[in-house]
């Protein structure tokens, strides 16, 4: 039976096993050892937003484990438009032996899956980022030595990089912790998905407004960008609503002191976050470009059966 990862909550109880094998496969890469499981096979990657980290981290994932990365770009398929989703995951499905999909729409993202008879991949849809929690996931525990009883704290905008962190925290007993503006936070089903996960692990979730309560005592504090793809025509009301959300060093240090600083990128520099923040030995953010790579590689395997 294929299996898919759409959301994180898809790794269910493997969620730490596939954090594990990210930290094993980055050291087996770090010291050039050669791995084969997907020779002779292909990655397909439809993508309908540009992007830097996830065309790259997938490529060249996918090509250290022994396989062939195929990139199409927005112009190529326009999925949905120039030709159905149905029709899409049924022939890619005869050409390649797993697909990742960058889209605008989750609703896209599921049908591709449902028709789809190879593993589908969410690679971003305006619901979840689950690649990017499994990679951030694996910083926290790289950086902090541990995930269960942490405290981490995100600030500004409730998309689907929060929505995923929510979820993939609760699943691992984290205390996350959330500041939006009330016109933007994280979607309702998944703060209350979020709060029953954590109600089984220990762990706690909480979405407020005021960034300086939610900063107090974290262990990481996590800021992105405030204007995504496709919000550019609410870019003023938008640098207005955030204002009070910028992570800069006066805000930065009612965090704990050996706080960890992170951003999944990119980052403008001088709205969400200052340059002494950015680039400070705190951050974390060029860790966790380079463990997309790592956990995109643990993830592929999994799905694939094969480790």
């Amino acid at each position: 039976m294929k299996r898919d990862l759409l959301s994180v909550t898809d790794l269910g109880g493997e969620l730490m096993e596939v954090i594990e094998l990210a930290r094993i496969m980055k050291g087996e890469t770090r010291e050039g050892l050669e791995m084969e499981l997907f020779k002779g096979k292909i990655l397909a990657m439809i993508f309908e937003k540009p992007s830097l980290r996830t065309r790259v981290s997938f490529e060249i994932g996918f090509g250290q484990l022994g396989g062939t990365a195929l990139y199409l770009s927005p112009n190529e398929i326009r999925i949905g438009e120039r030709e159905s989703v149905h029709d899409v995951a049924m022939v890619l499905s005869r050409y390649v032996d797993m697909i990742m999909y960058r889209s605008f729409k989750n609703e896209n993202m599921v049908e591709l899956a449902r028709h789809a008879t190879v593993p589908v991949i969410n690679g971003l849809d305006d619901r979840e980022h689950p690649c990017q929690c499994v990679a951030d996931l694996l910083t926290i525990y790289e950086r902090k030595g541990g995930l269960s009883g942490k405290r981490l704290c995100y600030l500004g905008d409730g998309n689907n990089v929060l929505n995923s962190l929510l979820l993939g925290g609760a699943m691992l007993g984290m205390d996350v912790v959330a500041a939006c503006p009330p016109d933007y936070l994280p979607k309702g089903d998944i703060v209350e998905a979020a709060a029953e996960l954590a109600g089984t692990t220990g762990g706690k979730v909480a979405v407020i407004s005021d960034p300086e309560l939610a900063v107090s005592g974290a262990d990481v504090v996590y800021t992105d960008t405030w204007v995504s793809m496709g919000d550019e025509k609410e870019k003023d009301e938008r640098l207005k609503a955030f204002a009070g959300y910028q992570v800069n060093s006066e805000l930065f240090d009612r965090a704990r002191p050996d706080a960890i600083f992170m951003h999944c990128l990119p980052a403008h520099r001088g709205q969400e976050v200052t340059d002494d923040v950015m680039d400070s030995s705190r951050s974390a953010v060029f860790d966790q470009a380079e463990n997309r790579l790592h956990a995109q590689k643990a993830i592929m395997a999994r799905l694939a059966g094969l480790r």
